[in-house]
């Protein structure tokens, strides 16, 4: 559950919340896979696709998070070297996010703005720091999340330097991911398509009554299974081995 929190949190549906993605995906599948058995007439076919779309909807939540975070990422440099700048000309961390909200990327505006709206409801700081932090999730704006939080208790001894290492290091972070992401992105998507196109094979041939009917007896039934299994053990070869690791959140 906390990796599904923290991916709804990245996709920017963090509002939907678990149980109302899990519900709407469960829902979604068995609706999809009820459709699919009328067209077919195969139910195993249909309970393996409504298996399926349920991997799809987190493989489609997964891509969501991964692309929103990846823009969030390559603005997040301005947001740290304004961040810097404002407290090493003496302002306040509350007037710093209230001059990007008017100024900063358009994509972290409107967060910026909740956090000081929050603030002047009478929210804690450290309450509407766990908030802004809700509507990143992402690992920098964790960094820099906890980076004020620590300031914050502490009084803002050693906010500046920090955040200016913390500022290079993103910078050769994002040079890094940006070198690694553009060698390996289509060998996962290219492996990913060669894993869903049996199964597309699979339900064009079960149109025709003469295919559904050996699809619906015991053996055709086990060749389906067997099919899904390797096909899943297939899908999960590819996230261990193609796929780079995402960085991990910061207390997310």
């Amino acid at each position: 559950m906390r990796w599904l929190r923290s991916t709804l949190e990245g996709a920017g549906l963090h509002r939907v919340g678990v149980s109302g993605f899990l519900s709407g995906l469960i829902l979604l599948s068995g609706f999809v896979g009820y459709a699919m058995f009328l067209a077919s007439k195969v139910a195993a076919l249909a309970v393996f696709a409504t298996l399926g779309l349920v991997g799809l909807g987190f493989e489609a939540l997964a891509l969501i998070a991964k692309n929103r975070r990846s823009e969030l990422i390559k603005a997040w440099p301005e947001v740290v070297d304004s961040m810097s700048s404002a407290v090493s000309a003496g302002i306040s961390i509350p007037e710093a996010f209230d001059a990007l909200a008017q100024r900063g990327p358009m994509r972290f505006r409107q967060a910026f703005a909740g956090f000081n709206r929050r603030l002047d409801s009478g929210w804690s700081n450290l309450d509407s720091l766990d908030w802004l932090k809700s509507q990143f999730g992402e690992a920098h704006s964790d960094r820099l999340i906890e980076l004020l939080r620590l300031s914050s208790l502490n009084g803002g001894e050693g906010l500046a330097p920090a955040l200016k290492a913390q500022s290079k290091q993103l910078r050769e972070d994002l040079l890094l991911i940006g070198q690694l992401e553009s060698k390996q992105s289509w060998v996962a998507g290219t492996a990913k398509l060669a894993v869903a196109a049996p199964w597309i094979i699979v339900a064009l041939l079960s149109s025709r009554p003469e295919n559904a009917a050996i699809y619906n007896t015991s053996n055709g039934s086990a060749v389906l299974l067997v099919g899904f299994i390797v096909s899943l053990g297939a899908y999960r070869l590819i996230h261990v081995m193609a796929v780079l690791p995402q960085q991990p959140r910061v207390f997310g």
